[in-house]
């Protein structure tokens, strides 16, 4: 049987790549298969993710529209909570002002009093009026801490702060570029520290010694002031420490404020009923509607991957029973080289363009071609 089929002519050879072809044809579609297949894998992937998404967007967004809500109110109850408080506190504020006053009156008559008196004997003595000044006092008959740190503060000033002023000054304007430059700044400086010692030894001598009995009795009205804003600054401390307001008529803003408290947790409360509504019932709703509107396009996907492997299996099963049908009918005879689509149209070329007659001679013809 062999030596016949080496016999035949080109018509055998013609139906050997029909045989080729029709496998390779074959091979073709399933590859086309699995690559569709490949495609839909990817496509229901994506699909199952944007479905997901979109439940989680869906669920994401409707439950920050539930705590907007209850937070705008929240926040508008605090809002006018704040407001009240302010009230409230303006309030109070103004009665603690009038108590204050109400308590230190007699403490304020006072130091009015002993401000006309320093006045009046001032004037009678005349002694300049800026002699009753904290000021001068704390220059020129120091006597208290805060008159020592003041005394300190002004000699600083004109020892360290006015000389340094002076140099700079003569340094970049009053000499700028003078060959003596040096000497003039220490002679501004020393005459502007001269000029300062004879002003403090002029008033001293010249008010201080003169009116000492007057401002020895301005002394002692100061410190009667002094003592009497100190129980003032005492009394107004002691008040704002009182914690009863009940003697200032706040409790319309108390009232307000329960009243607005109350409202506070029952927002609070409603929302956390809210959220737990959402959690147990409104999220399952939210997801079973995008399920329901997208998982029918999900199936439909499914089925058709189903199909697509029920396709590739009986394929595959031709394909199979092909492969072996050529084997058996080509393989054992033509060798296993030959029985490619290829190789079987060089055969055919060599057989029509008369190079060969039989599948025999075109064989021996391909190989002594070097092919």
């Amino acid at each position: 049987m062999q030596n016949n089929v080496f016999s035949e002519n080109v018509d055998y050879l013609y139906q050997v790549q029909t045989d080729l072809e029709a496998v390779e044809q074959l091979k073709k579609e399933l590859a086309e298969y699995k690559n569709q297949e490949k495609n839909l894998k990817k496509a229901i992937v994506t699909e199952e993710k944007s479905i997901q998404d979109e439940i989680a967007q869906t669920i994401r967004k409707r439950k920050n529209e539930i705590e907007k809500t209850y937070d705008n109110q929240i926040e508008a109850n605090k809002s006018k909570s704040r407001s009240v408080k302010a009230k409230r506190d303006k309030a109070k504020s103004k009665r603690v002002d009038e108590r204050v006053s109400e308590e230190t009156a007699d403490l304020t008559e006072e130091n009015r009093q002993l401000q006309v008196e320093m006045k009046t004997l001032f004037k009678a003595n005349h002694v300049p009026a800026f002699c009753r000044s904290g000021i001068f006092y704390s220059l020129f008959m120091t006597k208290h801490i805060l008159e020592m740190l003041i005394f300190l503060v002004v000699v600083l000033v004109t020892y360290i702060g006015v000389p340094s002023l002076m140099y700079y000054l003569s340094v970049n304007i009053f000499f700028k570029g003078d060959a003596n430059v040096t000497f003039l700044c220490t002679l501004t400086v020393s005459i502007t520290l001269l000029v300062l010692g004879c002003i403090y030894f002029c008033i001293l001598n010249g008010v201080k010694v003169k009116h000492y009995d007057t401002l020895r009795e301005g002394r002692i009205i100061k410190d009667k002031m002094a003592a009497n804003k100190r129980q003032m600054r005492a009394i107004r401390n002691k008040i704002n420490k009182d914690k009863d307001d009940s003697q200032y008529g706040l409790d319309k803003y108390d009232d307000k404020l329960a009243e607005l408290n109350e409202e506070l947790k029952d927002i609070s409360q409603d929302k956390q009923e809210a959220m737990t509504a959402f959690e147990n019932e409104t999220k399952q709703l939210l997801t079973d509607e995008v399920n329901d509107r997208r998982l029918a396009k999900l199936e439909k996907m499914k089925e058709d991957i189903e199909v697509l492997e029920d396709n590739m299996s009986v394929l595959e099963e031709d394909i199979k029973a092909s492969t072996i049908a050529v084997a058996n009918n080509y393989g054992a005879i033509l060798g296993k080289d030959f029985c490619t689509p290829t190789k079987v149209a060089d055969l055919i070329s060599l057989m029509e363009d008369g190079t060969a007659d039989t599948v025999s001679e075109a064989i021996a013809a391909y190989k002594g071609a070097g092919r």
